[in-house]
């Protein structure tokens, strides 16, 4: 697909710059060509779309494995919170603007000139379809470990918000900075079959109720109910 010695030469610096071997050369080109190049080149030319829908998949289990390894006995809720910071669009983004794959990006010249390769979304979608082209090209053990890689900063990142969200030690110290007894949580409801258990937790300020929360663990029905309680007092999260 690539038509020209330039974009092959381009394609490759590309790939050596992130550190891949690239054996299709057309996967990566496809990868980053934007569906706009088509009034331009008077014929079909295969954009980054269906790539970006397999690199989505892709980065969800790349990213599940590496905080499955990195963050044992987490509960479900937790790993989904953190994933979700990894993998929303403007993270995703990040990553390609810190690679800067932007310039290898084949636009048409309406989108161009509208500002196209500077957009968010357009970055993150070439930023997926061209994980989705290390999958095919690569194997599954190659662009799990490029992912690793390249969202390595983001991955501290989240690690660092994952503290920030523990909504309980930051209530106990919310109390301890107002003078007031500490968080008191009371076991409201267990229920379910062992696989399936579901916990209902109160937080008690001041002898009075300030929240409740539900998790598929006491310590994720914690966590809910603390935050319900900061949001009573209106502390901030963000």
């Amino acid at each position: 697909m690539y038509s020209t010695p330039v974009r092959e030469e381009e394609l490759r610096r590309l790939g050596q710059r992130l550190g891949l071997r690239i054996h299709n050369l057309t996967l990566f080109d496809r990868a980053l060509t934007h569906s706009s190049i088509t009034a331009e080149t008077g014929g079909p030319a295969l954009d980054y779309e269906s790539l970006e829908f397999l690199g989505d998949a892709v980065l969800g289990l790349a990213v599940a494995h590496y905080l499955f390894e990195s963050a044992p006995e987490r509960t479900p809720g937790e790993y989904s919170r953190m994933r979700a910071v990894l993998v929303n669009r403007r993270c995703v983004a990040r990553v390609g603007q810190k690679l800067d794959i932007s310039p290898s990006i084949r636009l048409g010249r309406g989108e161009e000139l509208s500002g196209g390769r500077d957009r968010t979304a357009l970055l993150a979608d070439c930023m997926e379809a061209l994980i989705g082209a290390v999958y095919l090209d690569s194997g599954w053990l190659m662009a799990r470990d490029f992912v690793i890689r390249m969202f390595q900063d983001e991955f501290d990142r989240a690690h660092e918000l994952d503290q920030a969200w523990d909504f309980k030690s930051r209530l106990q110290n919310y109390c301890q900075s107002k003078r007031i007894p500490l968080p008191q949580f009371v076991l409201v409801r267990s229920e379910g079959p062992d696989h399936r258990k579901e916990f209902e937790v109160e937080v008690v300020l001041r002898n009075a109720p300030m929240g409740r929360g539900r998790g598929t663990t006491k310590k994720e029905a914690e966590q809910n109910a603390a935050r319900e309680a900061l949001e009573q007092e209106g502390v901030r999260f963000e």
